[in-house]
Parts: C-alpha cells; sequence; structure tokens
C-alpha cells in the first residue's frame, strides 16, 4: 500500500521550484512564469507565436522506460 504523503512526495520539488517566495503557497503568477519562462525559449525566432516546429520542442520530456532484467 502506498500513503498519500507517498505519493504526494514526488511532486514537492516540482513545486517547490514554482514557489519562488517560498511561502508554501503557489499563486497564478508563480504558475505562470513558469509557463511564460517555457513560451519564451520555445520562441527562436522572437515572432511572438510558436511555429508547429517550435511547439514541439515544448513537449514534456518522457523518462526512459527501464527494461525488466528477469
Amino acid at each position: 500500500m502506498i500513503s498519500r504523503v507517498e505519493m504526494m512526495s514526488t511532486r514537492t520539488a516540482a513545486f517547490r521550484k514554482l514557489d519562488k517566495d517560498r511561502n508554501n503557497l503557489l499563486t497564478f503568477e508563480e504558475w505562470a512564469a513558469a509557463t511564460g519562462d517555457r513560451f519564451a525559449g520555445a520562441d527562436k525566432d522572437k515572432s511572438g507565436g510558436l511555429s508547429r516546429a517550435e511547439f514541439a520542442t515544448t513537449a514534456p520530456k518522457r523518462a526512459a522506460v527501464a527494461k525488466c532484467k528477469c
């Protein structure tokens, strides 16, 4: 069995990274800043919009799944 605390513990680092003022509350501005930064980083030509290729770079990177060596 896994507890709620154990399940939530995997999200703690991501939350702390977004909580810029370290008050244990995540404001909309703190959350939106990360999205804005990601958009700005993807907008390589600084056009203010993302081309199909630029948008594709914003997809979450999936971790490689370890294969069982049974």
